[in-house]
């Protein structure tokens, strides 16, 4: 293979500078041309001129004229080669990095080349062993040129950090002021749970580059996986007044937001990132659980929608779906996903439990007791399954003094809770202990005063205790907290232990619901 064949060219494929020289000399190469069109080296250096040009299209047809007219042309294939991958047609310059290796194995070159090929094909392990070939060949030029940094990257993408920083230190000992190796020795160290060396790798690159945004999001990512997210905030906005069109620092400036407990900023910044780049499907999920926060479940659902076209067989965004259903009270569709749910993960017990919810709201109580008892057999590590299961049971009849143990076993899981609070009012409620029942339902309201469980019990509580001013406000709070009417039936049982309360106020309560 000739190498040389008496001309310039360049092995790197570093842009040219001579752009002028090159629009000037095309002319030239043309009447050359004209005059023998069998020279396979005027269409060689025609197309070179076309490169440097941009003329992606015009340099690949006079490459591939040359190499018609000389089969075994190897800059030319290398060349091609060469803007094959800048047009990210990867397996055609794969082809070509394979002709030149074929006419000469040892060709560095060629084989970091075509390294990189594969590794933006991500086909890792023939990446591996195409840039281990061009450092076994030539290691001080192959380093120079990329090949550590380039391996680096393969090590990274196969989670092996340990050799990926070892490749990325190498590359930087030829290269100490590259600063996108100085970003991908960051990101590898934050990758491998290390974000404190990271920020001081990107503290270097910003001194050595002050001016680069990327490095500033990249140490704003570091920052907020720290829990630093005052810090992380200050980076992205350094990385947004140098760059505002990176909708990566816009999405992740709002999961900082978030963080913070700041939604709207953290939907302000999501929007930004989706207006920039609508398929961040991440920015969707992380939109959603902005919305569900803020009781946009319309919203919430539209993103959920979006990202379950492009995933439909996820369980836990069908699940968070049906949860947002059944807080607009769109109970079919609810029990829908929760149905796909328990289809896909039969042993999810949240999924059981919220479905349970549904069907009390259609006041379908068997089914909802069955649920409920499943999902707590599941997992009785979630006492709240446990309590509603107990609470149907009152729905259903009279309850057995079993049941105040039950309720005190649940809330010995874990006494603190606002479960256990409620679950105790209960069982001293059942004891008609009243003061000691609502003594511990006014703990629970304290924890939790949004939740509905608790308000429900301090009304039966006040009742025994002839607060019926206080009872009755209780009750109109189960209301507003959109308690499921059906849960209210334990009101019949005030029949034999206040009947002027029930003719008064629990009918009408039970009648209008």
């Amino acid at each position: 293979m000739d190498f040389n064949d008496g001309h310039d060219y360049t092995r790197a494929g570093i842009a040219h500078t001579y752009t002028e020289k090159d629009q000037r000399t095309l002319n030239e190469l043309d009447q050359l041309i004209t005059r023998n069109p069998y020279d396979a080296h005027a269409y060689y250096q025609r197309a070179m001129s076309y490169r440097n040009l941009k003329e992606h299209q015009l340099a690949l047809n006079d490459f591939t004229r040359a190499i018609m007219l000389k089969p075994l042309y190897g800059s030319a294939y290398y060349q091609r080669g060469l803007i094959y991958s800048q047009l990210k047609e990867y397996r055609h310059a794969i082809q070509d990095f394979s002709m030149v290796l074929s006419l000469q194995a040892d060709d560095f070159q060629a084989h970091l080349a075509r390294a990189i090929c594969y590794l933006l094909l991500e086909e890792y392990e023939q990446a591996l062993l195409n840039f281990n070939a061009s450092l076994k060949f030539d290691e001080p030029l192959a380093g120079r040129a990329g090949a550590y940094s380039g391996r680096g990257q393969v090590y990274t993408a196969r989670q092996q950090f340990t050799l990926a920083l070892a490749d990325f230190q190498r590359a930087l000992s030829y290269k100490p002021d590259d600063v996108i190796t100085l970003n991908r020795l960051g990101a590898a160290y934050t990758d491998n749970g290390q974000p404190l060396k990271a920020i001081e790798v990107y503290k270097t690159a910003i001194e050595l580059h002050p001016d680069i945004a990327f490095t500033y999001n990249n140490r704003g990512e570091a920052y907020r996986l720290l829990c630093q997210y005052e810090d992380a905030i200050a980076d992205f906005d350094h990385a947004i007044q140098l760059d505002p069109t990176m909708p990566l620092v816009y999405y992740n400036r709002g999961l900082s937001y978030a963080r913070l407990a700041r939604p709207f900023e953290a939907l302000d910044n999501f929007q930004q990132a989706l207006l920039l780049q609508d398929d961040l499907e991440g920015v969707y999920k992380d939109r959603a659980v902005i919305y569900q926060q803020l009781q946009c479940y319309r919203e919430a659902i539209a993103d959920y929608d979006h990202i379950l076209t492009q995933d439909p067989g996820n369980p836990q965004l069908t699940f968070q779906r049906g949860i947002c259903y059944l807080q607009l009270n769109d109970l079919e569709n609810a029990i829908e996903d929760f149905n796909s749910v328990i289809e896909m993960q039969p042993k999810f017990g949240c999924a059981y439990y919220r479905r349970s919810m549904a069907y009390l709201y259609l006041r379908d109580m068997g089914q909802a007791k069955a649920d409920c008892l499943l999902s707590w057999q599941l997992d009785t590590s979630h006492c709240e399954h446990g309590l509603l299961a107990q609470w149907i049971d009152l729905c259903l009849g009279r309850p057995d003094m079993r049941l105040a143990e039950r309720l005190d076993e649940i809330a010995s899981v874990n006494p603190e809770a606002y479960i256990a609070y409620v679950c105790r009012g209960i069982a001293r409620w059942l004891h008609n202990n009243a003061q000691q029942s609502l003594d511990e339902l006014e703990q629970a309201i304290n924890k939790e005063p949004e939740r509905w469980g608790a308000h429900f019990w301090k009304g039966m509580a006040c009742i025994l205790l002839r607060r019926d001013a206080e009872a009755l406000q209780a009750f109109e709070q189960t209301a507003c907290l959109n308690m499921p009417p059906a849960l209210l039936a334990p009101l019949h049982q005030l029949k034999q232990q206040r009947p002027d309360f029930y003719v008064e106020y629990a009918l009408p309560l039970l009648n209008r619901h």
